[in-house]
């Protein structure tokens, strides 16, 4: 009895599973490693399809109606009107969605099937994924995905670590280190070992969390404690390590990548919920209709119709005994007959024809060749057709940031060294930077020589004004001839290895002013200096007539001394600027002719370790290298030896393996530029600088973490030893030396730049120590490394001590490529209403960076809140806070009750816009106080003329905005006051705070805040959280959300939105597999919603609403006729012409309509975002648009019936023949029905194509030769009355009556809305034909302006980096080679080292006082306070004066000590 509770226990407790043990794992009946994503098999397919669409209340509405047309007493219809559309469409959803089913089997096919070297009888065997166990050994080898959850066993590194890459699980393709038990390290990779192992594991049940494992491992009567460093997971990729053995712990929907995965959930619009509503209704009127009716038939028959039962005679079935039981049972049947001659309300053909109009619009987006991505060759692919219109309603997007909206890639874009950047691409023709993009290309000017500037692809996009451009000369990376830049140590910069010549003529140069003759006066450029971190009043330069500003050293008369040079030269603008002084600027832009180049990145080959695909535009730099300038040596020395990358030799080739792309991109850089990392021991460092090998002894590397956001290393070479740091910026300032005001200002203005630009900055520092001072210094070091409390702490406190009064080096840009494209799709889609919220795994500083990178967050923003508390309080709190900041920024703001403006001063038509710094985030313990004056305004004046045009109507203001006010004065007017809608507030949530935001006690708190910022990043969750996020919008805002990713941790997200977008990138294909549609690029999404989507859901709604007047107008017209025929469910028309109605007379028009309708063409649907806006509000088709599409069909059944009934009552044509018959009457009203038809969706048509004019034109023509052949060749009961008809006059003027009376009505609403209350897209039709281009103001038409124009004094720091790598390499656990190979000893074994040891560990509880002597000042490592510096500038910082310097001296060492680290220290960071 025991043995059998055991499994059962074990099951609900725990998960107990041992190694190499099948007949033991298979008591608990495990589930294997076989992955089901689809949803039928052939048997269970037909009845599964069936009951899903039957849950459609449509399709199950129409079923019953076939059943009611079964019954020959009531039915005046034949069932094959009703059977033969509903088991079309039925068909038709079924082989869709066998179709859709067929892929998901494929798919897990490809998966299963792969192979996995398995561990079988001691032997190994390839086995599919499928078939591995759980307690199975499997063999992984480098680059191979991991097949199940296993527990590392052993590892073909010396010490047991394994390298991942987990961009499937969390986005990240940072390699991450695992290392297994060093118990079970001996097993190496001998089969028998590892087969005879029989370790017995107790673990954890399986659950989602992916950065969390307990378990235990029994094995030779211990037990070893397991974590999740000891656990590969399945989606992983092995990385660097050339193999690993594991024992899976779990297979199949176990693994936690399944248990993130979500489950596939049943996808319908907002339009489909609507027409369900809808349908609900119409069925609840027709049954209120068909009682009426059947009250109305049984007392006609009570009292008129017992009388002519000779004439008309009762059913059998009907009790003729008893009047009124005879008349109730008539009226009962007559119900039923009401119920299906009434069902064309809503046909059946409605579905078929939303089918196919979807059907077909899928096609037109997977035709779409603006959205084909020619370097893989893909097109987007709607993978389901049933969701097009919900396109053109998403109200929130919900995107990854790793391959979704970057490219994994990272660049080393730009730097400043010494206080002068590089890396800009300046436009010769406009001055301006110019950014360089993979497929755009932009042509300038080039010189005279073609040889003087490079040439290569870039782009300028330099804003062209009506005024002469503003250029703003800051940077001097451009010079004519290919000479080299040597940067001096006072800060100067002259050339160097050129002719004197050259130099002399450049030095006494003085600016040339623009050509001033009339002909060249048009392209004539105000050309100022601005010294960005000072004042104008500053400047003692002189302003030049012109617009034309002189730097310093510079005067007037310099200016004028070269006016007839200038107007001799040959043509275009020749400027030469030299700054002299410790700010040294200088630029020229030389003489240019009318021929274009393109321009072409720097030559590295003369490097011979240069990497091909490396790209660098700025010459100087490379010149400055090598001519041996000195600040640009440190900085690539910096670069090369201040990492944690590891080499290696591949094929003759040197490859880097990094922790972090951004260190690979770095070390790669300087690789580049001729100072290339060789190798490394635990000990040393090995680097080629310009061909010469330089090895440095690796002292100590200071790590990597989030709280100290930097890194350093402490190396020795020759009698020197220097200490190399970088970090973020607001972290190396504080701790650089005194002295430094100039550069740091000039330093901290390239960090505003780059940061502007979205670039990822890094800042470098150096610090030069004495021997004796870091001998000192490293005694204290270890005492810390090896107190038994407080430890982290005092070495932090140590670090600080010798991370302080720094040298600056310089600044690193580093690019995470975006997508081309991402910004403007992204400002595009905000403009078109839509929330963006950033769901990635990343770490907080990549993501907000990113953020800034691609637009989704601005420097225009009010304040960037971060959540990111550790509890229920803290995260309580700081939500508090931040409702309580937009309470007093929406008090204050301009436009509120408070906040009034006087505009009466005459002042120049222009924009302002005042931001000043938010200070609502600072956590003060002061008792409350009255609000603060406002802390935060943004005020925007527009003056626009006091008197517009409004046409008395209130569109005025729209259109204005729209295409701009034609009138509007020059000399200034009433100011208007406009919010700027540009501003306004981002919130950033970390993973571990998001957990407590998605509780119920704080997810409304979260909501409010998060509805009223205008993005939201969420980073470092998990896919499950995605999913939650998503849930959650979607549940308590109600709103369609869309979800894009492109990997495996997006699928729950994907699947729990409303729209999933898979992008098909580097992460595989299980984003695209699992989504609605897949692009090849984010910024297609933008064409997917604004032109796709916004058209479909456009064309969806037109198409309902004319479907459902043209119904009620053909259906309706029984009711009014059921008023003369005595309620008997007597039909109007032919019973042929109401079983065709909707399939041939009238679906060929309304389906072209629904295909090719659109209101505005796709230019104009991207150009004006607004134009979405109607979809996010469901303004096309709603409630009320039904209501009104309803109204409009029963007046026209009215007009339509009552006119030729009243013509046509007792009439007689002029021949004497009798006109009042019901066969006649019915001819009339359907032929006037068509035609009215036609005419109505002529009206309803915007955009004509051919296929238009073919299908309503042939539609009418259709309809007699329709019925001509019906009644003539098969002989239908109507046959010769509507050819009587049209014979006589009556009949013509009929219908001319008829169809006047129902077009006039709507014609002048038509043109009454147009003219008094247009919409957007009418205005932009009108400006359209009027041939009339106006540029739009920026509130509706929205261009995002380059990211080179902004400048930002936010930190643009972003390092992805973890903790743990530095001890790594310095306990040699990860290298190959064994410690007695190392070129530096590591000294563990010195008898000096081991009677150190002795001592500090004998004075453990001594305390001494050594280390506060040299402490520097401590850095505020308040996370909250560094990431809401965004608004403060850092231009003047005064940095106080540290009391130590690199010669402070400490308590005596001794001298010939080893400095390296006890092995206790080396283990303080477990991994």
């Amino acid at each position: 009895m025991g043995t059998k509770t055991q499994p059962q226990q074990a099951k609900e407790n725990e998960r107990r599973i041992r190694a190499n043990d099948k007949e033991f794992n298979l008591q608990y009946k495990y589930h294997n490693n076989y992955i089901k994503t689809s949803k039928y098999s052939v048997f269970t397919f037909l009845p599964f399809n069936l009951l899903e669409q039957f849950q459609r209340l449509a399709n199950f509405y129409f079923l019953c109606l076939l059943v009611l047309q079964l019954i020959p007493a009531i039915s005046s219809l034949t069932p094959v009107t009703t059977a033969i559309p509903l088991i079309g469409v039925l068909t038709l959803t079924a082989v869709k969605d066998a179709y859709d089913d067929i892929q998901r089997h494929l798919s897990d096919s490809q998966v299963n099937n792969r192979k996995s070297k398995t561990l079988r009888n001691g032997k190994l065997v390839d086995a599919k994924w499928s078939e591995v166990q759980v307690g199975d050994v499997i063999r992984l080898d480098n680059n191979q995905f991991v097949a199940a959850d296993i527990l590392l066993l052993t590892t073909s590194e010396p010490n047991g670590l394994c390298f991942i890459e987990t961009a499937e699980l969390d986005g990240e393709t940072n390699l991450k280190a695992k290392q297994c038990l060093t118990e079970t390290i001996e097993l190496g990779d001998h089969h028998d070992a590892l087969w005879n192992f029989n370790g017995e594991i107790l673990c954890e049940r399986p659950n989602n969390l992916l950065n969390k494992f307990d378990g235990t491992l029994i094995w030779r009567n211990q037990r070893f404690a397991l974590d999740n460093e000891k656990i590969l997971l399945r989606g992983c990729v092995l990385r660097n390590t050339q193999w690993c053995y594991g024992v899976v712990v779990f297979a199949g929907v176990d693994t936690k990548l399944m248990q993130n995965s979500g489950k596939t959930q049943f996808k319908s619009t907002g339009v489909d919920r609507l027409l369900n509503f809808i349908i609900i209704g119409i069925v609840l009127f027709l049954v209120s209709i068909c009682a009426l009716f059947a009250v109305g038939c049984a007392i006609w028959e009570g009292f008129i119709g017992q009388h002519f039962q000779v004439y008309l005679p009762w059913e059998h079935i009907i009790p003729k005994d008893y009047i009124p039981t005879g008349a109730t049972v008539i009226g009962l049947l007559v119900f039923f007959s009401y119920a299906i001659v009434l069902n064309t309300v809503v046909p059946i053909s409605l579905y078929v024809s939303v089918e196919v109009i979807r059907f077909i619009q899928s096609f037109l987006i997977n035709w779409d060749e603006e959205m084909y991505y020619a370097r893989t060759n893909t097109y987007a692919k709607a993978r389901t057709t049933t969701l097009n219109e919900e396109l053109g309603q998403i109200q929130y997007i919900f995107s990854d940031k790793t391959g979704t909206l970057t490219q994994n890639i990272m660049t080393f874009n730009k730097c400043s060294i010494n206080g002068r950047t590089y890396g800009d691409v300046i436009d010769l023709r406009t001055g301006e930077p110019i950014e360089v993009t993979e497929q755009q290309t932009i042509f300038h000017n080039s010189p005279r020589n073609p040889e003087e500037v490079p040439t290569g692809t870039a782009t300028a996009t330099a804003a062209s004004t009506k005024q002469p451009p503003l250029i703003l000369v800051h940077k001097a990376e451009i010079h004519a001839k290919k000479s080299s830049v040597m940067v001096t140590a006072e800060g100067e910069t002259q050339l160097a290895n050129s002719p004197s010549s050259d130099r002399a003529e450049m030095e006494h140069s003085a600016p040339l002013p623009p050509p001033l003759d009339s002909q060249r006066n048009r392209g004539r450029k105000q050309v100022r200096y601005s010294a960005p971190s000072r004042s104008q009043e500053e400047d003692p330069g002189g302003t030049i007539p012109g617009g034309l500003s002189t730097p310093r050293g510079l005067s007037p008369s310099g200016y004028d001394s070269q006016r007839s040079s200038s107007r001799n030269s040959a043509g275009g603008l020749g400027v030469c600027f030299k700054r002299s002084g410790p700010g040294l600027m200088q630029r020229q832009l030389s003489s240019t002719s009318s021929s274009d180049k393109a321009l072409q990145c720097v030559d590295f080959s003369a490097n011979p370790h240069h990497e091909s695909d490396f790209r660098w535009y700025d010459r100087t730099l490379l010149d400055a290298v090598r001519s041996d300038e000195e600040h640009s040596h440190v900085f690539f020395r910096l670069l090369a030896l201040c990492h944690t990358v590891m080499a290696e030799t591949v094929e003759g080739k040197l490859e880097y393996q990094a922790q972090s792309p951004d260190e690979a991109a770095l070390v790669a850089a300087a690789r580049n530029f001729g100072f290339v990392f060789r190798s490394r021991t635990p000990n040393s460092i090995t680097i080629e600088v310009m061909g010469r090998l330089e090895e440095y002894e690796l002292l100590n590397i200071l790590d990597f973490n989030n709280v100290r956001k930097r890194m350093s290393v402490i190396l020795r070479r020759g009698d020197s030893v220097v200490l190399y740091c970088k970090g973020a910026d607001n972290v190396i300032y504080d701790r650089l030396h005194s002295g430094q005001e100039d550069l740091k200002a000039r330093t901290q203005d390239h960090l505003n730049k780059f940061a502007g630009e979205g670039l990822r900055t890094l800042v470098l520092a150096e610090r030069r120590l004495t021997e004796q001072y870091y001998k000192d210094w490293r005694t204290r070091q270890q005492e810390a490394a090896l107190a038994m409390d407080s430890r982290e702490e005092k070495l932090n406190e140590i670090y600080e001590e010798i991370e302080s009064d720094m040298q600056l080096v310089g600044v690193t840009a580093i690019e995470d490529k975006l997508q081309d494209g991402v910004p403007k799709a992204i400002a595009n889609l905000q403009s078109a209403g839509i929330k963006i919220w950033v769901l990635t795994g990343d770490k907080q500083e990549t993501a907000i960076n990113i953020g800034y990178s691609c637009q989704l967050l601005t420097d225009e923003l009010a304040d960037v809140f971060i959540v990111d508390g550790n509890s229920v309080e803290e995260v309580e709190k700081q939500l508090r806070q931040f409702k309580e900041s937009i309470k007093i920024y929406n008090r204050f703001r301009p436009g509120g009750t408070e906040a009034l403006y006087n505009s009466d001063s005459n002042m120049d038509p222009l924009s302002v816009t005042m931001t000043q710094t938010s200070v609502f985030m600072h956590e003060s313990s002061a008792p409350p106080t009255p609000p603060p004056p406002p802390a935060i305004s943004v005020v925007t004046f527009r003056w626009d003329d006091k008197n517009k045009d409004n046409k008395g109507g209130p569109d005025s203001a729209e259109c204005n905005d729209l295409f701009g006010d034609e009138k509007r004065s020059l000399d200034g007017g009433a100011a208007s006051i406009v919010i700027d809608e540009t501003t306004g507030f981002a919130l950033v949530v970390n993973g571990h705070s998001l957990v407590h935001c998605l509780s119920p006690e704080l997810e409304i708190k979260f909501l409010d805040i998060a509805s009223q910022c205008k993005a939201v990043i969420c980073c470092r969750v998990t896919p499950l959280q995605k999913a939650l996020v998503v849930e959650l919008i979607k549940r308590a805002k109600n709103a369609v959300t869309l979800a894009i990713g492109d990997g495996a941790n997006d699928v729950s997200m994907i699947k729990a939105a409303h729209i999933g977008v898979g992008i098909s990138g580097q992460e595989g294909l299980q984003a695209v597999l699992s989504s609605d549609y897949s692009i090849a690029q984010f910024r297609y999404l933008e064409r997917l919603l604004l032109v796709h989507g916004r058209w479909s859901y456009y064309r969806m709604c037109k198409f309902l609403r004319y479907f459902f007047y043209k119904n009620f107008a053909f259906t309706l017209c029984h009711c009014w006729y059921s008023l003369f025929c005595g309620f008997s469910a007597q039909t109007v028309f032919d019973p042929m012409f109401i079983s065709v109605y909707n399939l041939f007379y009238t679906s060929l028009p309304v389906l072209s309509l629904g295909i090719f309708e659109q209101d505005v063409s796709d230019k104009n649907s991207l150009e004006y975002p607004r134009l979405y806006t109607p979809g996010l509000k469901s303004e096309l088709f709603n409630i009320r648009e039904f209501i009104y599409s309803v109204l409009h069909g029963a007046f026209t059944s009215l007009v339509l019936f009552l006119i030729p009934y009243g013509v046509y009552k007792d009439g007689v044509s002029q021949h004497g023949y009798i006109l009042s018959d019901h066969m006649t009457l019915g001819a009339v009203v359907a032929t006037i029905l068509i035609v009215d038809n036609t005419a109505q969706i002529s009206l309803y048509t915007s955009y004509w194509t051919v296929v238009n004019h073919i299908t309503i034109w042939g539609s009418l023509v259709w309809y007699f030769v329709l019925d001509y052949f019906y009644n003539y060749v098969i002989g239908g009961p109507y046959v010769g009355s509507l050819t009587q008809a049209i014979k006589d006059l009556t009949f013509w003027m009929t219908m001319l009556i008829t169809v006047m009376v129902l077009v006039a009505p709507v014609l002048a609403y038509k043109y009454y809305l147009l003219d008094v209350h247009p919409s957007l897209s009418d205005k932009i039709r009108q400006k359209s034909l009027k041939k009339f281009h106006s540029r739009a103001s920026s509130d509706v038409r929205r261009t995002p302006s380059s990211r080179r124009g902004r400048r930002s004094v936010r930190s643009g720091y972003a390092f992805a980096h973890q903790e743990g790598f530095g001890r790594l390499i310095t306990s040699g656990k990860i290298m190959h080679k064994k410690p007695q190979d190392f070129a530096f000893p590591l000294g563990l074994g010195t008898k000096k080292t081991q009677a150190l040891h002795n001592n500090l560990a004998s004075a453990d509880q001594t305390k001494t006082n050594s280390s506060g002597n040299h402490m520097g000042n401590n850095n505020n490592t308040n996370q909250r306070h560094n990431q809401n510096q965004n608004h403060s500038s850092m231009a003047d910082i005064s940095v106080e004066g540290r009391v130590h310097g690199a010669d402070a001296g400490g308590s005596g060492g001794t001298e010939d000590m080893s400095p390296r680290a006890p092995c206790q220290d080396l283990d303080t960071i477990n991994l």
